[in-house]
């Protein structure tokens, strides 16, 4: 049997994304590329377009993001991840979880009965979530600057226009707001935020400080679950209500995360952990 710390280090981030029905298609005036060979001439058209938005210190932060042609590569073979039988995939991705999750639960028990008199969310899905996208905070993979792998995104024409762009503007007022600088702090290759695993658009809407201490869901686990909690709350979750697929809640779920395997994996290992 597997030890712990290996099945925390086995565990693979999500690699689809979380969404909010808060994101807008905006008015995405500007060009795409799928190369980096416009992408300083990209950067001016956005300061010319969306600039008056933020504040000056915030532009001249973007003014350093490069284009990362590492986040594409990994864009480029994205879908692989989440193919195969859910079965396999829940073997693959929830083995071992659900007993860690439990010791996690018993360590955080203030931040989840908090969480749950305010948003109405069970522990046992914050625990999967967590679990599921950096096996708690251990598993981080390869970071890269979020401002820096979002903005590449927003540029790069394949999922601009329908995901990244509004994620981009939404990075751009997470850091202006002062929430956090997302300039500076690292994520998955997605511009994904926290051991949750928020996209900026998500953030915006769930970020809250549940700790006292300001928000940081990279190294808080107040913060970490009440933000999550949080979002669920922002997107239609019912109290208390089952979360097994075909009810309302299982649908909050299914906005978390695209891929029907993670979707089910999320329901079943909830499930298991609140035996």
């Amino acid at each position: 049997m597997k030890s712990s710390k290996k099945l925390l280090t086995a565990l693979a981030l999500a690699s689809c994304v979380t969404f909010s029905p808060f994101v807008t298609n905006d008015a995405w005036a500007l060009f795409c590329s799928n190369n980096g060979g416009r992408f300083n001439e990209w950067k001016s058209a956005f300061k010319k377009e969306y600039g008056s938005r933020y504040k000056k210190s915030t532009l001249r932060k973007f003014d350093r993001v490069k284009y990362d042609s590492r986040v594409i590569a990994l864009d480029r073979r994205n879908n692989r991840s989440f193919k195969g039988s859910f079965a396999s995939f829940y073997k693959r991705r929830a083995g071992g979880v659900a007993r860690i999750a439990r010791s996690k639960k018993r360590k955080y028990q203030k931040y989840f009965n908090k969480a749950q008199k305010r948003y109405g969310v069970q522990p046992e899905i914050i625990l999967a979530i967590w679990g599921l996208e950096s096996a708690f905070g251990r598993y981080r993979g390869k970071q890269f600057p979020i401002l820096q792998s979002t903005a590449t995104l927003a540029y790069d024409c394949r999922r601009s226009k329908s995901l990244f762009f509004p994620q981009l503007l939404a990075a751009m007022k997470v850091t202006d707001r002062g929430i956090a600088d997302l300039s500076k702090r690292t994520g998955a290759w997605a511009g994904e935020i926290g051991q949750t695993q928020f996209l900026s658009s998500s953030f915006l809407v769930a970020a809250v400080d549940f700790d006292g201490g300001g928000v940081n869901v990279f190294k808080s686990p107040g913060d970490v679950i009440g933000s999550t909690a949080k979002w669920f709350k922002a997107n239609g979750w019912k109290r208390g209500g089952n979360y097994q697929p075909g009810s309302h809640n299982y649908r909050v779920i299914q906005r978390w995360n695209k891929a029907t395997n993670y979707q089910k994996t999320i329901a079943k290992l909830a499930k298991e952990i609140a035996r």
